[in-house]
C-alpha cells in the first residue's frame, strides 16, 4: 500500500544528524543477516516441530502434553533462551513479523525449506544447504506461530497467554525435548497453562498477526482458518483488560496501562482484511483511549506498542497521535530515536548489561522501515541501513550482536543465553559449565540483548543480561533487514497470492504541499472544546460523529472558538484555513 502522505506528516520536524559513512556491507551481507535471523525463529519452536537446533539429539520434540480444558494447544515459540511460552514478548514478536512480510515482502528470500529436510539431508546447516521449496522462509516460520495462535483462541472465554512456569523451566540447563521429560516440578510435562487471564493486550496483538496472515497466506485455507482464529481472539481481547502478570518474569506493571494497542491494532488489521466498517470504528475508538504520552518517551519494545500503533494509525487512517504537541508520526519517533540519536544510532536507552541495547536500534529502524514503505519515500533509507548495520559489527569495536553473524569481519557473541544452542541433555550439567554447542547450531541467529559499553563480548552463558536472546528482539531486525532487501535485492516469486486491491483511503484531511497548524491547541472541558490559535489565522471548524455526519460547523473563527457537544461518544474536529488544516479526536463523556 503506497499512500500519499498525509497534512500530518507532510511537514517533517525530524531533522537527520550528520551521517557518518558506515562500512561497505554487501547485498550478500544482507542476505546473510536476513537467512540467519529469519531462521532463529525455527530454534524457538515448541511442539511438534521441527526445530532444526534439535536435528541430532535425542529428543526432538517438545511439550506435545500441553493442554488447556482437554484442548491441544501445543506449539508456538519459546520466548527467550528458556523454554516457557511467554505469549506477551511472542504476540507481539508476531505481530512485528507478519506485518513486516505483508510490506516488505520482495525483501524475504526462499532459502530453505521449512520442515528443514534440505539442512538434515545435505548435513551442512549453512546458507548452502538450504534448498527453496516455492514458500518464502518467514512466511513457514510465521506459519508455525500462526497455528499456535489458532489453537490458543478458544473462545471468547478462554485464551492461552501462558505456557510453563518460569521458576520450574529455570532449574535445569537442558533442551527443551529433554526438559519435557523432566517432570513438572523441573519444568517438563505436564505443563501449567494459564487460559483464562485477565488480558486484552496478549489476544489483541495475535489477532492483528493473524489478521495479517488472514490476508496474505497464499494458501485459501489457512486465510479461512486465520481470520476465524482473529475474530475469536479480537473478540477475547475486547471482553478482558490488561496484561497477564507473570510474576518475576513478565510483570504486568510493565506496561503502564499500555495494554489496548493489542485490541487497537487488531481491529485495525481486521479492518484492512475484511473491509468491515465496524472495525474501523471500533479502531478509532480504542485509538483515543492509548496512552500516546507515556508511549512517546520510551522505545518500541513489547511493552510498549504505542510508536508502532501511531505509525500504523496514521498510514492506515492518516489518524494524528494524540498527544500533547505531536501531530504527526515522524515527530513522534522523533522524540523517541532521532533527537537522542549518537552518531546517527538509536541510543536513547542503551548501555551496559540489562538494558537490552538492541531494541533501540532495531525497533527504531522497523518503525521507519514501515514509514518509508506507507509513504513511499526513501529519505530514511540511509539511516535504517546505519542502524541495522550497527548491529551487525558496524560499530568501532566491530561488535556484531547477531549470534553466528561474523561478516565485515565482526566479532560475533557465543556464549549467547540460550538452551537448545547447547544441545546438551545431561540435568546434571550446569549453565556455566563450559558447554561448547554443535557446529550447525553456531549459525544460531539470534539477537543479544547487549552491552554497547564494553569493547568485547560476554563469554558467561548465565549472564542473561547480555548475552539473551528472545523472539521480540529479532522481529523488527528482520522486519527492518527485509525493508532493505526489498529495495536494494528485492525478489519476486510465482503463484503468490497478491493482496486484494485495498479501498481508497479517507484523505480527507490530506493537503499535499500545505502547512499545519502549529499554533492551533484544543483543550477540552466535559463535553466543552475550546480551540485557540495564536497566529491570527482564520479558521472554519467542522465537527464529525464517527458515521461521518457532520454536526457541527462554523466559519471565520479567529484566535478562540468554544462549542459544546451535546452527545456522548467520539468525533472528529477538522479546522480549516486558507492552505492548512488539523484534525483532532475528542471523546465527549
Amino acid at each position: 500500500m503506497n499512500l500519499k502522505k498525509s497534512l500530518f506528516a507532510a511537514v517533517s520536524v525530524l531533522s537527520l544528524a550528520p551521517m557518518v559513512a558506515f562500512a561497505s556491507l554487501s547485498e550478500d551481507d544482507y542476505v546473510e543477516a536476513a537467512w540467519m535471523t529469519t531462521r532463529f525463529f525455527g530454534a524457538q519452536r515448541s511442539g511438534q516441530g521441527p526445530n532444526w537446533v534439535l536435528d541430532g539429539t535425542n529428543h526432538t520434540t517438545s511439550f506435545l502434553k500441553d493442554s488447556y480444558n482437554g484442548k491441544d494447544v501445543s506449539g508456538g515459540w519459546f520466548d527467550c533462551g528458556d523454554h516457557v511460552m511467554y505469549g506477551q514478548s511472542q504476540g507481539y514478536a508476531s505481530y512485528v513479523l507478519a506485518l513486516s512480510y505483508a510490506e516488505f515482502r520482495p525483501g524475504f528470500y526462499d532459502l530453505y525449506t521449512g520442515d528443514y529436510t534440505d539442512y538434515k539431508a545435505s548435513n551442512d546447516y549453512t546458507r548452502k544447504g538450504g534448498k527453496s521449496n516455492g514458500l518464502r522462509d518467514l512466511l513457514e516460520e510465521l506459519r508455525y506461530e500462526a497455528d499456535f495462535w489458532v489453537k490458543a483462541a478458544i473462545s471468547s472465554s478462554a485464551f492461552v497467554t501462558v505456557k510453563g512456569d518460569g521458576n520450574a523451566d529455570h532449574k535445569k540447563w537442558v533442551t527443551a525435548g529433554m526438559m519435557s521429560t523432566l517432570g513438572s516440578g523441573d519444568g517438563g510435562d505436564p505443563r501449567s497453562i494459564t487460559g483464562n487471564a485477565n488480558d486484552g493486550f496478549t489476544p489483541g496483538m495475535a489477532s492483528a498477526m493473524l489478521a495479517v496472515m488472514a490476508r496474505v497466506d497464499p494458501d485459501s485455507a489457512n486465510r479461512k482458518k486465520y481470520l476465524e482464529a482473529a475474530k475469536v481472539a479480537y473478540s477475547y481481547a475486547k471482553s478482558h483488560s490488561g496484561v497477564t502478570n507473570s510474576g518475576g518474569f513478565y510483570e504486568s506493571n510493565w506496561w503502564d496501562g499500555r495494554w489496548k494497542d493489542g485490541p487497537f491494532l487488531a481491529s485495525l488489521e481486521l479492518f484492512r482484511t475484511t473491509k468491515d466498517e465496524k472495525y474501523k470504528t471500533e479502531a478509532e475508538e480504542w485509538f483515543f483511549d492509548l496512552k500516546f504520552a507515556s508511549g512517546s518517551y520510551t522505545r518500541l519494545n513489547y511493552s510498549n506498542v504505542v510508536p508502532l500503533s501511531v505509525v500504523m494509525a496514521e498510514g492506515v487512517f492518516a489518524w494524528p497521535p494524540q498527544a500533547g504537541s505531536f501531530y504527526d508520526a515522524e515527530q513522534f519517533l522523533s522524540n523517541i530515536y532521532q533527537k537522542k540519536a549518537k552518531d546517527g544510532i538509536f541510543m536513547g536507552e542503551t548501555g551496559g548489561g540489562g538494558s537490552f541495547s538492541v531494541r533501540s536500534p532495531a525497533g527504531g529502524a522497523f518503525l521507519y522501515a514501515l514509514v518509508s514503505k506507507f509513504y513511499n519515500e526513501d529519505k530514511y533509507d540511509e539511516i535504517i541501513e546505519k542502524n541495522v548495520a550497527y548491529l551487525l559489527g558496524d560499530n568501532s569495536n566491530k561488535k556484531s550482536y547477531v549470534v553466528g553473524f561474523t561478516k565485515n569481519g565482526a566479532s560475533a557473541p557465543k556464549s549467547p543465553h540460550h538452551r537448545g544452542y547447547y544441545a546438551n541433555e545431561d540435568p546434571g550439567r550446569e549453565v556455566d559449565s563450559g558447554l561448547q554447542p554443535p557446529e550447525k547450531n553456531k549459525l544460531l541467529g539470534g539477537l543479544i540483548a547487549g552491552d554497547f559499553n564494553s569493547g568485547s563480548h560476554s563469554g558467561t552463558v548465565s549472564n542473561w543480561q547480555v548475552n539473551e536472546v528472545c523472539v521480540d528482539m529479532n522481529a523488527p531486525l528482520v522486519g527492518a533487514l527485509g525493508y532493505i532487501l526489498s529495495k536494494k535485492a528485492p525478489v519476486t516469486m510465482e503463484n503468490e497470492k497478491e493482496e486484494e486491491e485495498e479501498e481508497p483511503q479517507d484523505t480527507s484531511d490530506v493537503i499535499p504541499g500545505v502547512v499545519n497548524l502549529p499554533g492551533l491547541k484544543l483543550f477540552q472541558s466535559g463535553s466543552e472544546i475550546t480551540l485557540t490559535d495564536g497566529s491570527g489565522n482564520v479558521f472554519d471548524v467542522q465537527v464529525f460523529d464517527l458515521n461521518g455526519k457532520m454536526v457541527k460547523g462554523f466559519k471565520g473563527a479567529r484566535k478562540e472558538l468554544s462549542f459544546t457537544l451535546e452527545s456522548k461518544g467520539v468525533y472528529q474536529v477538522r479546522v480549516t484555513a486558507r492552505n492548512a488544516r488539523r484534525t483532532f479526536v475528542v471523546k465527549s463523556l
